[in-house]
């Protein structure tokens, strides 16, 4: 079989999350007072290879609670997509202690979208986290769903592209961090335009 070679984020077009994403989301609005755990040097070398462009906001609401939002984007992703930087490997290169890992489901507007959720700590800060990641036109929280989605481009010799979307919050109430996350994914959702709501939730799991 000849290898993939038309790219699907050629045919997409450029993502622009900058330009595409609100700075106010539903009840939140950006907030800068609270930058995401990002990668240390070394690890940030290796995502450079493996993404185009990192992106990262932290929004609040009236009533106190903040979130913060990453978004990991390549744009060839057939062969390299093992997402080898998933949070449980950012956090722990960063000193935290990390959780077992919870698939779970957030209800957005017309489905339910798969997520993982897990705990980390790192002293008195602790940080719940929900994620997903997406290759091409569908969003998964599993490797074998993306292992699968990877072939099934490969045998119509597409190269998708890919991302992983985190939200996070500092808060000891880990419940009530996952509620508040589970508010602003389904704000996001609505939030975003509709291509691009395509592209960050995937069309279908």
């Amino acid at each position: 079989m000849a290898a993939p070679r038309e790219r699907l984020a050629a045919d997409l077009g450029p993502l622009g999350l900058e330009e595409n994403i609100p700075r106010k989301i539903g009840a939140w609005v950006v907030d800068r007072s609270i930058a995401p755990v990002l990668p240390s040097a070394d690890v940030r070398d290796r995502l450079d290879k493996l993404y185009n462009s990192i992106f990262s906001r932290t929004y609040a609401n009236e009533a106190g609670e903040r979130v913060m939002l990453m978004i990991a984007y390549g744009a060839d992703q057939a062969d390299r997509m093992t997402l080898a930087h998933l949070p449980e490997s950012c956090y722990s290169s960063q000193g935290f202690e990390i959780s077992p890992t919870v698939p779970s489901h957030v209800d957005v507007p017309q489905r339910s979208l798969g997520v993982v959720q897990l705990q980390t700590r790192k002293g008195l800060r602790v940080e719940p986290v929900t994620y997903w990641t997406t290759v091409g036109e569908y969003a998964f929280c599993e490797e074998v769903g993306r292992r699968l989605a990877r072939a099934r481009y490969a045998l119509r010799g597409i190269i998708p592209d890919g991302m992983l979307v985190r939200i996070s919050s500092i808060n000891p109430h880990v419940q009530e961090a996952f509620s508040s996350h589970a508010q602003f994914i389904a704000d996001l959702y609505a939030a975003v335009p509709a291509a691009t709501r395509n592209r960050v939730f995937g069309l279908t799991t």
